[in-house]
């Protein structure tokens, strides 16, 4: 009987051995919510693309995905949507807190999943401009620096921007970018570290690590653009953070270009309505305060693009809205619960919102200036005013927008932007697929042959295992695929360029959806 026992205590223990979660089940988990980032050139810290790379960080990763800090996305996805949402899955999150709670076990890496491959540069295609700054040794030492340089285009006619990336040398160098253009000579080079404001006419884009290049949509429905002059030059502002005095900032501009002459392009302009600079701007040590401000909209109809929203360290909470004073008719742009300076970006609504003449713009942030705040520069807390210094706090809330046309709010921006064949970087809900299941990804994308797509897989039976395909409108397509062993390859064969969407089943259940980019 003792034998016995000691033998079914055995099988217990090794069944809980093999059931324990290892570093290949959240591999893909990783791959999907954290590399764009965490890889070597990505920004982040540390890597996240191999067993040894994370393992010690994972007392990090744990806290980072428990206080729901990382993946860094700042809107509330319960208040309002946007393009490209980047939000971990709890599935995933679980997954990984699983993982570390359990002893972060490398498993057998002859199973591990091929880690996938990133791209240079996220948008494809040739530019009609690569521009290069002048290499500059960061002066920020024991404070942030903010420098303007002036990098001429060369354009001999007037053009409109379609695209435009910002790659830097060293992203770590860089905490955000700021490009305007204004007519040659208007605006000088600024490197005396101070320069806090982004000077110029014309907002072109912005880039903070972490956040994708700026695509105005290109459709039939729907052609945006920039408008820049002849000879025009941009001003490229770069916010460098303390501590990297000395090392050499460099960055490439690559601009897309609209034919000259295109007919319909629409002008996106960029404005900030939402701004307070009062005395009574303030956060003593301890305190929780919020400030607030209104501000008349257009006296004409107008169409909101995106979301720029923007406070330093301490602020926790962020709340935009539209209304009419009259009616009370509340239109919803923006809410942020975990506010973090260190992630911002533009945030590109998936419709385009219609903002009447009449109504009021309103902004609530709200400040924790206590030692409960991580974010907090200072320990112990200490008095914090308005300012432009990281270290100050801001309220400066804006948008891109464009003038109403009839039908404007029908626009599904979401849609023309993940079809557009520019864009090399995951998207999520298009068209009727926002189911959320975005658990996969495709090696390589574009395709120009075969690629492979990775998945979480709840089983191990790859028989049951399914593949679908169908172009950007709906309509369902043949392409060869073998689901082998951890993965399903996908081979092109006679099927054209374009941007194609699959689903994988399980049988008649849908685990993951995606796109395919076929070049």
């Amino acid at each position: 009987m003792k034998t016995l026992l000691t033998f079914l205590f055995l099988i217990i223990n090794a069944s809980n051995i093999l059931a324990q979660t290892t570093y290949n089940d959240i591999a893909p988990a990783l791959y999907n919510n954290c590399t764009t980032c965490h890889r070597v050139g990505g920004g982040a810290p540390f890597s996240m693309l191999t067993y040894n790379d994370i393992l010690p960080w994972t007392a990090s990763i744990q806290h980072e995905l428990q206080e729901g800090t990382m993946p860094p996305w700042a809107p509330d996805t319960n208040y309002l949507h946007f393009f490209n949402e980047r939000p971990i899955s709890p599935a995933d999150r679980d997954t990984i807190l699983a993982w570390i709670a359990g002893g972060a076990l490398q498993g057998n890496p002859s199973l591990l999943p091929s880690p996938p491959i990133y791209p240079q540069y996220l948008l494809n295609g040739t530019p009609d401009l690569i521009l290069q700054m002048t290499p500059f040794n960061s002066n920020a030492n024991t404070q942030d620096a903010y420098n303007n340089f002036i990098i001429p285009t060369g354009l001999l006619q007037s053009r409109n921007i379609r695209a435009i990336e910002i790659v830097p040398g060293n992203a770590e160098l860089i905490h955000h970018a700021i490009i305007m253009a204004d007519t040659a000579g208007d605006v000088l080079i600024d490197t005396s570290g101070s320069a806090f404001f982004a000077l110029g006419d014309i907002s072109v884009g912005a880039y903070a690590p972490g956040s994708n290049p700026v695509v105005f949509p290109n459709s039939a429905q729907l052609k945006m653009g920039v408008q820049i002059p002849a000879n025009a030059e941009f001003i490229l502002n770069i916010h460098t953070p303390i501590g990297t005095f000395g090392q050499t900032i460099t960055a490439e501009i690559r601009v897309y270009l609209y034919p000259p002459g295109e007919p319909g392009i629409r002008q996106i302009y960029a404005f900030a309505p939402l701004q307070y600079w009062e005395n009574d701007f303030w956060i003593g040590p301890g305190q929780i305060k919020s400030f607030s401000v209104e501000e008349p909209t257009y006296p004409f109809d107008i169409s909101l693009y995106s979301s720029f929203p923007h406070s330093h360290q301490i602020c926790t909470d962020i709340l935009n809205f539209a209304y009419d004073s009259v009616t009370f008719d509340t239109i919803k742009l923006m809410k942020v619960n975990n506010w973090d300076f260190e992630h911002q970006e533009y945030y590109y609504y998936k419709n385009l919102i219609k903002i009447p003449p009449g109504y009021k713009y309103h902004s609530e942030h709200i400040y924790d200036n206590t030692s409960l705040n991580h974010h907090n520069p200072f320990n112990p807390p200490q008095l914090i005013t308005v300012g432009t210094n990281s270290t100050d706090e801001m309220l400066y809330d804006g948008f891109q927008f464009m003038t109403y046309l009839s039908g404007d709010e029908l626009i599904n921006v979401d849609s023309i932007l993940a079809a557009d064949p520019l864009i090399n970087y995951p998207a999520s809900g298009i068209k009727n697929f926002n189911t959320g299941l975005t658990n996969s990804y495709v090696v390589p994308n574009p395709m120009s042959n075969n690629s492979v797509i990775y998945f979480i897989h709840p089983h191990n039976n790859w028989n049951d295992y399914s593949l679908e395909i169908w172009s950007i409108d709906g309509k369902k397509i043949q392409l060869s695929y073998l689901v082998k062993d951890g993965y399903i390859e996908v081979k092109r064969g006679n099927t054209k360029a374009g941007v194609y969407l699959y689903g994988i089943f399980d049988k008649a259940k849908k685990l993951s959806i995606g796109k395919i980019i076929v070049q």
